[in-house]
């Protein structure tokens, strides 16, 4: 279906993102930094990223920064603990930004993949 880059430093969650997403038929490119994350963006552009916010090396808001200065319209999916006033309104220039909370449950996930990748079909 969909290249989807998932970029998170805990291997469990990666491990839960990357089986949930190829059961629903995508491929997954994994990576575990942010810095990782940008060079897999380079080498194989994906149709859909889900990036981490809090990642040691490089957090996730400097990753968006980074992808869309090379894309525009790639659609982006923030995990977050909590989405905040605050962190809304530094992605608000931004376009094609979504937020998933952790804790939300996978199903939500899911639904936001789906919901995410049906926007950018649509476009």
């Amino acid at each position: 279906m969909a290249r989807i880059l998932v970029a998170d430093d805990a291997p469990a969650v990666l491990d839960v993102l990357d089986d949930i997403l190829t059961l629903e038929g995508h491929q997954v490119l994994r990576a575990t930094s942010g810095q990782e994350a940008l060079r897999k963006f380079e080498d194989s552009p994906p149709d859909l990223a889900v990036v981490d916010i809090m990642m040691p090396d490089m957090d996730g808001l400097v990753v968006l920064d980074a992808i869309r200065r090379a894309s525009a319209e790639l659609p982006v999916i923030l995990i977050t603990g909590l989405v905040g006033d605050s962190l809304a309104k530094k992605v608000a220039h931004h376009k094609a930004v979504s937020f998933f909370e952790k804790g939300s449950g996978l199903d939500r996930f899911i639904e936001l993949v789906n919901e995410t990748l049906g926007r950018k079909a649509e476009a």
